[in-house]
């Protein structure tokens, strides 16, 4: 399995909710391969100069990280495979702990590259490859099989707020499937293609992505009856969005808009006006669904949000009452929610072992 670990911000928990991902994967002796998307694993925090924690790897772990990264590490290691993944910070190297140690992590930050250190880390043999990321950097977690979301009082100590924007990612990373779904990813268009219902090609556009609103009446005026298949594999930002919202109220039409994965929808910008847009459409009969799911298996939830103090210009540790914050977010999820420091990762580690295929953990039963 390839698990993304995404944090919606600095100090929301990731790396704590990463760290006890892996300890509970080793006290069960499955493998996992450690890296990351992007650079990762300061010793303080840049903005608020709080320490943050890094992560410990032990003897026997399989880390991919940069070759720079390597040499500030307290680990020591024996190199395995140099990759030819480049990074700011040197080639990606693919290496096995001797000596325990904290780790600084840098990986690939293109989906491209992505998906070849998976493929490099499966030869490996079964095991758990995780991706330890942040939202902000969320577009390669489309080569995962599912995520897991850190967010916490650091995003906003607002409860309520925070509660309605982790429910939008939720929503986001749990699309549908669209019918025949299957038959369409077996075709790897790569550029917008209107589909009729039987899945015959009715026209292509010379472009991955649709962002204006003539692009939107492009594509209208090519459709012809109900029931056809929009096939976007770029992004559809907010501004074509209302401009399909906008046909859609003065000629109601059965479409499934359909997006390569749920990722696509979460790098356009501001979520919430997109989910309120998309929920527009979809009351006018347009389906919106996807070729491949990206699940968000489970949320964690970090009570501690660093306080500014105006007189001595410097941050200070606060909390929220982590009850509310738990209840809050759970109520607005169809997931599981925990705290890690409290609750450990015993049953974070349960759902990602359901979630992984069959020969990975032979117990589970996993539904594609």
């Amino acid at each position: 399995m390839c698990l993304g670990i995404a944090g919606t911000a600095k100090n929301t928990g990731k790396t704590t909710t990463t760290a006890a991902i892996i300890s509970e994967l080793r006290a069960r002796d499955i493998a996992f391969y450690l890296t990351s998307i992007g650079y990762d694993g300061e010793n303080l925090d840049n903005i608020t100069g709080l320490p943050k924690p890094k992560l410990r790897v032990e003897q026997g772990d399989v880390v991919a990280t940069a070759e720079r990264c390597l040499a500030v590490s307290t680990a020591t290691f024996h190199v395995l495979a140099k990759t030819a993944i480049s990074t700011p910070l040197g080639r990606v190297i693919i290496a096995k702990v001797v000596k325990p140690g904290l780790i600084v992590t840098a990986g690939p930050n293109k989906s491209s590259e992505v998906r070849e250190l998976r493929a490099l880390l499966r030869r490996l043999g079964p095991g758990v490859i995780i991706f330890d990321g942040a939202l902000s950097r969320i577009a390669p977690m489309a080569e995962t099989d599912g995520f897991v979301l850190a967010t916490g009082a650091a995003k906003t100590p607002n409860i309520p707020q925070l509660a309605r924007e982790t429910e939008l990612i939720w929503r986001m990373a749990n699309l549908p499937l669209v019918p025949r779904a299957a038959e369409i990813a077996a075709r790897r268009y790569a550029v917008v293609t209107l589909l009729a219902p039987d899945l015959s090609e009715v026209r292509r556009w010379n472009r991955p992505s649709l962002l204006t609103g003539q692009d939107i009446d492009q594509v209208w005026e090519a459709m012809s009856g109900d029931g056809s298949y929009l096939y976007i594999p770029g992004i559809l930002n907010v501004t074509a969005l209302k401009a399909l919202a906008a046909r859609c109220e003065t000629q109601r039409r059965r479409l499934a808009l359909t997006f390569a994965d749920p990722i696509k929808l979460m790098v356009t910008g501001d979520l919430g006006e997109y989910a309120a847009v998309l929920a527009k459409i979809e009351a006018a009969g347009i389906f919106a669904g996807v070729l491949r799911r990206v699940p968000l298996l489970a949320i964690t939830v970090n009570p501690f949000y660093p306080d500014y103090r105006y007189e001595t210009k410097t941050y200070e540790p606060a909390y929220v009452d982590f009850n509310r914050l738990q209840v809050a977010v759970q109520r607005h999820v169809a997931a599981p929610v925990f705290n890690i420091v409290k609750q450990g990762a015993k049953g974070l580690v349960d759902i990602i072992q359901v979630h992984a295929r069959p020969w990975e953990n032979p117990a589970a039963v996993h539904f594609d």
